[in-house]
């Protein structure tokens, strides 16, 4: 193997001697514009961003040029993977502008919060967007900067688009779009640019910070968190893939095509200082300990395309100890050396080191950058994922993912998503019970619209029940129906909808359904198989079966689960700002009126709690149902429920009094 380069002898005796200070970032805080920060008749906006969640990447969009949502509290998608789970896999990232200036050297920074807000974040979708399913706007510049110290402006505005799709094939990433124009300087400072400036020697540089990955549970120094995130770029060869045991002699099929020193890549890699577990000594991946990855991806960023064409000039790496502080040192350190640096290696073990690292990927330069001219440089930010095996699997994934957003900007996002891939069918599910009155189970029921497209092959049914250790629903097939082998599916009661019968299914837990349609292979554009995504709006149904309100006595009242096991699968098991709540204790069968009192056994009161309320906040649950009341394990003075018996008190005013006991078990 390739041996590794080392970096200069004090920097490792410095990393050797502070192996507990693998932390977070100390200038990782978040900005923002505010309006006493400027004058009134600036052009500079507040801070702005919005979010994309139509595919399996979801990330926040900033009008201030951050990637990603870098706060530790209350944080928002910031490449969360898969969307909606609140698994993290980014902490910011940003571009940097640099050039020479009368022969000094000088570069913006997003970081330094060297750019300010010019509009609003727009999100257009729809038939509002016009090359993606979803679409975003803004518009920052670095002439005026109120929030930074000692900036040198460069006198340039950037716009920046950025586009999403939900179809399979391009869920995985989301493209930058950067036109970048030399606007000039404000000499009069009123905020607007007034005079023209050539800039020298001009640089485009993308710096990423991957934590990946960031539960929210997880503490930003927490072991899992930012201790073990490793950088490379593809400018050199493969050859640094055998660093790591885990990665060691597999058949990645990675040739010498893919390397173009056009990409950045971000994962989780084993951090030898701590064990996952007890019992369990190799974190590689953040395994949980049912043995399920938490982090199994490969975060990363792709510079596709610059006009006019810029060349690859130099990768670097950083870490909370040498960040650049100055100008001076991002020149010195990060953009003049055109090399692209390998992996840091400890020689105590001659294994990776594990940092916090961020990567520092530099195009150019441009001989002259006039006034008045535009740089356009398109990016593709991506997670690769083989949730099962990780590693060099998510590795090829990732790399394959880059294709496809590089094949979509090279078409100029020509491909006809709607031709291609036929549409998710409508799904219903409809609750079942017998004459008597006793639920069966549910009806899975969708109808047959997506077969008139014509590149139609089947369905795929599924059904969740329980999450992974990473929050991400497990979606279990329940069956298929392919045009070619096992068609057609049962008919329901319509000749135009086609219905299947679930039995395992149980009071107090919910559920949810989907039905996907899936394509022919198609060969042009080459992306295989293509099905639709399994949270599309029409197909995605979330339910909590529970019998319709009691009308007659209180005899059928009950607790669901009792006991209550606090590490069981029915919880939230990751809370996050967008589903703050974790635990869900239910009382079925109940009375629209029924108020619920909840004592210890010893009778002191707990908390209260009434029909129709819902403890699940958050994003595609089932709705409240009124014959259900759930409670939160919380106490009314917002404390955790102690393990114990516990007494309740059900009080109906049609229909009287019921009292009963459950038991609660962490």
């Amino acid at each position: 193997m390739k041996q590794h380069k080392i970096l200069l002898t004090g920097l490792v005796l410095i990393l050797l001697m502070s192996p507990v200070l693998n932390g977070a970032d100390a200038e990782k805080n978040h900005f923002l514009m505010r309006k006493d920060a400027y004058t009134a008749d600036s052009p500079i906006v507040e801070s702005d961003w919005d979010w994309h969640k139509i595919g399996v990447l979801w990330n926040r969009i900033t009008n201030f040029s951050y990637m990603g949502d870098d706060a530790y509290t209350d944080r928002t998608p910031s490449c969360d993977y898969p969307g909606g789970t609140g698994n993290s896999y980014l902490y910011r990232g940003t571009i940097w502008l640099s050039a020479f200036v009368d022969g000094e050297f000088h570069s913006t920074q997003g970081d330094d919060q060297e750019f300010s807000p010019l509009t609003p974040v727009t999100m257009y979708t729809g038939d509002e967007a016009q090359k993606a399913e979803q679409e975003s706007y803004a518009e920052y510049y670095d002439v005026n900067a109120p929030l930074a110290s000692n900036h040198f402006p460069l006198g340039v505005k950037v716009i920046e688009r950025t586009y999403a799709w939900s179809a399979d094939f391009a869920s995985d990433f989301i493209i930058y779009e950067y036109d970048i124009i030399n606007v000039g300087i404000d000499t009069d400072g009123d905020g607007y640019p007034d005079t023209d400036r050539d800039l020298d020697e001009f640089y485009f540089t993308i710096r990423f910070d991957g934590d990946v990955s960031k539960l929210p549970h997880w503490g930003a120094e927490y072991r899992f968190s930012n201790q073990d995130d490793h950088v490379v770029s593809n400018g050199v060869d493969w050859e640094w893939i055998e660093a790591f045991p885990q990665m060691q002699g597999r058949d990645h099929g990675l040739t010498i095509e893919e390397i173009d020193s056009s990409m950045i890549m971000m994962f989780d890699g084993d951090n030898p200082e701590f064990d996952a577990f007890d019992g369990h000594p190799d974190d590689f991946g953040n395994p949980a300990e049912d043995g399920t990855l938490q982090t199994p991806g490969v975060l990363g960023l792709r510079i596709l395309k610059t006009e006019p064409k810029l060349k690859p000039h130099s990768f670097h790496t950083c870490h909370i100890y040498n960040d650049p502080g100055t100008d001076q040192e991002t020149w010195d350190r990060m953009i003049s050396d055109p090399t692209f640096e390998d992996l840091l290696i400890d020689p105590r073990n001659n294994l990776p080191y594990p940092l916090d690292y961020r990567g520092i990927l530099t195009f150019g330069p441009m001989d002259v950058f006039k006034a008045g001219d535009t740089l356009k440089v398109t990016t593709a930010l991506a997670v690769g994922s083989d949730p099962d095996s990780g590693g060099v699997h998510s590795l090829v994934e990732f790399v394959n993912i880059m294709k496809m957003a590089k094949y979509m900007v090279d078409h100029d996002y020509d491909i006809p998503i709607d031709e291609l891939i036929p549409p998710a069918p409508n799904v219903e599910v409809e609750e079942v019970v017998n004459e008597a009155g006793e639920f069966q189970g549910v009806h899975l029921l969708w109808d047959d619209s997506p077969e008139s497209h014509p590149n139609f092959a089947g369905y795929i049914a599924y059904k969740a029940s329980e999450k992974t250790a990473t929050g991400d629903l497990l979606w279990v097939p329940i069956d298929t129906f392919m045009v070619d082998e096992t068609w057609p599916p049962p008919l329901g009661k319509k000749a135009s909808v086609y219905k299947i019968f679930d039995s395992n299914v149980e009071f107090g837990f919910d559920y949810y359904y989907t039905v996907q349609s899936v394509s022919v292979e198609i060969i042009d554009p080459p992306i295989g198989v293509q099905a639709t995504s399994m949270r599309d709006p029409n197909a995605y149904y979330p339910i909590s079966p529970a019998t319709p309100v009691a009308t007659e006595n209180l005899d059928d009242v009950k607790v669901v689960p009792n006991p209550y096991v606090g590490s069981a699968i029915w919880n939230n098991r990751i809370p996050s700002s967008a589903n703050p709540w974790e635990h869900r204790l239910q009382f079925i069968n109940l009375p629209a009126d029924a108020t619920i009192k909840i004592f210890t056994i010893d009778g002191d009161f707990v908390d209260e709690i009434h029909a129709g309320e819902t403890v699940r906040i958050g994003e595609g649950y089932p709705d409240a149902r009124d014959s259900v009341a759930e409670w939160d394990l919380l106490t009314r003075n917002d404390q955790e429920a102690a393990p114990g018996i516990y007494m309740y008190v059900v009080d109906s005013p049609s229909l009287g009094t019921k009292v009963g006991k459950f038991v609660v078990v962490r």
